[in-house]
Parts: C-alpha cells; sequence; structure tokens
C-alpha cells in the first residue's frame, strides 16, 4: 500500500541527481500514497507526515542530502494503523535502514521472532516495525543475507499477508526482497501493484516500486531476492 524507492552510488548525490526528473513523477505518487514519507541513510532516518508533494521538508531534503545511498518511502497506511512519525518508514538502528510494502495479518506475527533485545525498542504500532526488528534478531543469528531470507519465509509461512517487500540497506549491501500473496489482490491498483523493477545507471544503482514510468527497468520477479553489493555494484538474484 506503499511506494519505495532506493539508490546505492558509487559516488555521494542527492536523489535528484540520481533519479533525475523522473524524483518528481514519483513523488506525485503521494496523491494516493498520502500518509507521509520518509528517507533513511547512513543510518540515519528523515520523516514527515505531510504527504510527500506538499512537503517543504522533502522538496530540500531531495536536492540538498547528498549520500552514496538512501531508502524513501511513502506510506499509505493499511486500514486500522495510526498516521503518526513513530509509523514512518524507514526504520533504523544502527547502520541497518528497513522499509516495508504491504500488510501482515495479524500485524503482530512478527513479534514472535523478536529478540528480547529489540522488543523495548518498538515505539509504533505497525506491522513493519516489528517485521524489521525480526529481521534483525534473524541477522544477528545468520548474517545479513540469510538473515533476511530465513525471516521472510517464517512470515510467509504463518501470516497473512498482501505483501513482504522490503528494502534493507546496510554500508555495504543493499537488499530488496519482492514477495506478495498473488491470491489477495485487495490493495491492488493494478496488475503489477506489488512488482519491483531495478536498474543500473553508470555509478548508479536504482530498485523502486512500479507506477512511474520505469517500464523498462528490470523485473525481480515474485519470491525472490535482490543483493547489490555498494562497493562495486556487483548484484546477485535468488529465489527466497
Amino acid at each position: 500500500m506503499c511506494r519505495l524507492l532506493a539508490f546505492t552510488s558509487l559516488e555521494r548525490k542527492s536523489f535528484y541527481d540520481v533519479v533525475g526528473s523522473e524524483f518528481e513523477n514519483f513523488v506525485a505518487l503521494s496523491a494516493e500514497h498520502k500518509d507521509g514519507w520518509g528517507i533513511g541513510h547512513d543510518g540515519e532516518v528523515i520523516k514527515d507526515i505531510k504527504a510527500a508533494k506538499e512537503s517543504d521538508l522533502l522538496a530540500q531534503t531531495g536536492q540538498s542530502l547528498e549520500t552514496s545511498g538512501a531508502l524513501f518511502h511513502l506510506r499509505l497506511a493499511s486500514k486500522g494503523i495510526t498516521v503518526d512519525i513513530d509509523n514512518n518508514h524507514p526504520f533504523t538502528y544502527g547502520t541497518t535502514t528497513f522499509m516495508h510494502n504491504g500488510t501482515i495479518r495479524p500485524s503482530d506475527t512478527a513479534e514472535q521472532f523478536i529478540s528480547a533485545k529489540y522488543k523495548q525498542l518498538i515505539t509504533g504500532t505497525t506491522d513493519s516495525e516489528r517485521f524489521f526488528y525480526a529481521l534483525l534478531s534473524r541477522v544477528d543469528e545468520l548474517g545479513l543475507v540469510e538473515g533476511v531470507r530465513a525471516v521472510v519465509n517464517q512470515i510467509r509461512t504463518i501470516a497473512d499477508y498482501s505483501a513482504l517487500n522490503i528494502m534493507v540497506q546496510t554500508p555495504d549491501t543493499l537488499i530488496a526482497v519482492c514477495e506478495f500473496n498473488e491470491d489477495n489482490k485487495s490493495e491492488w491498483s493494478g496488475p503489477d501493484h506489488y512488482e519491483l523493477r531495478f536498474t543500473q545507471r553508470g555509478d548508479d544503482f536504482l530498485i523502486a516500486s512500479t507506477g512511474w514510468g520505469n517500464t523498462d527497468w528490470e523485473h525481480l520477479n515474485n519470491h525472490q531476492m535482490l543483493v547489490i553489493d555498494r562497493t562495486t555494484l556487483k548484484y546477485s538474484i535468488s529465489a527466497l
């Protein structure tokens, strides 16, 4: 029910530098995905509960913030979930940043996989924040790539979900997971609502939700995980 956009680059750049004029088209999606926005980079997060297209903070941040990689989330809150700053994505812990698109029911499903270390850090009411801390718990046990794979598989096995689409960024790695329930289309706005697509443009690598002119990008298929080495931009795709 949200839109996701991420980039990693071999140089420090702004979203405008990397995405160009298409950035405004992505921001325009906030006419529908209107319940706030957030940008996560280098272990920090900038958030606003205003719709992105109405946010002076985003207009400034999109042009002035220079980083070697960032996650950008446009939120459309799931039914019954409060619209407030604590519930806005991305979420971050240390140098790991995370965002999610989709709904998990019951919303506390992932909480059973969260270690005591992280349970005390929960501040919001979203399924997504609980997903994040469950992911960190598995990463502590298995390492980044296999921890991400394990937690997605755990949740999809037991939960009623629309999508578990996520992007996770650390200083060395950017991961995108495409996992959606093709039998549950109650939230879909089009036939490719939960598809993810990606492209490499020189020293920049971009991943995004569909819906804003990226039809010529490569597809990340359902039930797949994309892993990018941020130091080289080499990537691999594997099944969940």
